[in-house]
């Protein structure tokens, strides 16, 4: 009767756990936001580079993601459990990812190419487009997928990262590893010593991948501050503590985005974005009020199918409306809210309507595929 106690009192803890960290999703929902402007908005002039920086800021957030809901948990280090991950992450994106490209190939610009149905395959229905310099170089028409490629790789590896994390000494060690592999990687690179990885860098699941697991890393460190932590999250003053860490992380991690665009390698953002990750897991402040609010966290919910849908409302304007009076009658921001607002409204119905459905679907395929392999 204890034990079944004692279990329940854990459960209820890391259901607690896996659900708290707010802030942390509301800045990965903001880097959402800022790539798919990035992407959707014709710039005369481009400013800083925010699709490499949030980039960098979402694959470090989803490793600590991943370290946080399986730090208290066990999980077997083997191919089955590796398959099993990427296909609970695989099955949420797939259905949609499908649809995107069967449209788009169609409103794509038609080219001469007998290359076009093998990017098509590589870059899109078997989701591998960063593992071929050929696809990432051709830009096909969903460029969204080297992203997928990269994450569900290092998704595919979580089961063997996560061993990693299960002490903080160990966690600490592994994590300046990690660190100077990621910057000796680009230092070599950029100063032209070897040409690896040269056309494709910033998409290598490789190099994603160590980032991905620098996040995952920061795990037993965030939980050691944690346990000393909680004994203040009540006290008012703490709160306000939080509130402005909270803020003043934010605004310098884009301050050194703005004043380092030009004399930091990405290795260097990847640092100062661990850190702000790390300060930005802390659920302490008053800015969770707002963010822990039911109509915020559903918007937040949807951020994957608005990162899909991205590409394919933008083709969709640039066919069926005149894009010069488009952007002459709209200043750009009022352009962004625009498409944004379409990318919301199909990413809800598509919730709502088809992806419980077309999820099942897959998985009845997928069994099926099962049973006639063995």
């Amino acid at each position: 009767m204890e034990i079944e106690s004692a279990k329940l009192i854990i459960n209820k803890i890391n259901n607690r756990k896996q659900n708290k960290l707010y802030f942390l999703a509301f800045i990965k929902f903001i880097a959402m936001i800022i790539i798919i402007k990035w992407h959707i908005i014709n710039w005369p002039k481009r400013p800083i580079d925010y699709g490499a920086r949030m980039c960098e800021i979402l694959f470090i957030s989803s490793g600590f993601l991943v370290g946080y809901n399986y730090y208290n948990k066990n999980i077997q280090c083997n191919y089955e459990a590796s398959f099993k991950y990427y296909y609970k992450h695989l099955r949420q994106i797939y259905p949609l990812n499908t649809i995107i490209t069967i449209i788009g190939f169609y409103i794509a610009p038609k080219r001469k190419n007998k290359f076009t149905g093998f990017e098509l395959l590589m870059s899109n229905l078997l989701l591998i487009k960063s593992w071929s310099r050929f696809c990432i170089k051709s830009g096909f028409f969903t460029g969204h997928t080297w992203f997928l490629s990269s994450l569900l790789f290092s998704y595919f590896l979580s089961p063997l990262l996560l061993q990693g994390i299960k002490n903080i000494k160990r966690g600490i060690i592994l994590f300046v590893c990690t660190s100077l592999i990621r910057i000796i990687t680009e230092e070599i690179i950029k100063t032209g010593s070897i040409n690896m990885f040269d056309i494709d860098f910033h998409y290598g699941p490789i190099i994603r991948l160590l980032e991905f697991y620098m996040g995952m890393l920061l795990i037993p460190i965030f939980f050691y501050f944690k346990k000393y932590f909680d004994n203040y999250q009540n006290k008012v003053w703490f709160k306000v503590i939080f509130t402005i860490i909270h803020l003043v992380s934010s605004l310098l991690a884009f301050y050194f985005m703005k004043k380092y665009e030009r004399i930091l390698y990405r290795c260097y953002f990847v640092l100062i974005f661990c850190v702000f990750v790390f300060l930005s897991s802390y659920d302490y402040g008053y800015l969770n009020i707002f963010i822990e609010n039911k109509i915020f966290l559903t918007i937040i919910s949807y951020q994957t199918e608005i990162y899909l849908l991205q590409f394919i409302i933008n083709g969709f304007f640039k066919r069926i409306i005149n894009m010069k009076k488009f952007e002459s009658l709209f200043h750009r921001e009022i352009q962004f809210i625009i498409k944004l607002f379409i990318i919301f409204l199909f990413a809800f119905i598509y919730k709502l309507f088809c992806k419980e459905k077309l999820t099942k679907m897959l998985d009845k395929i997928i069994i099926l595929f099962k049973k006639i392999i063995y």
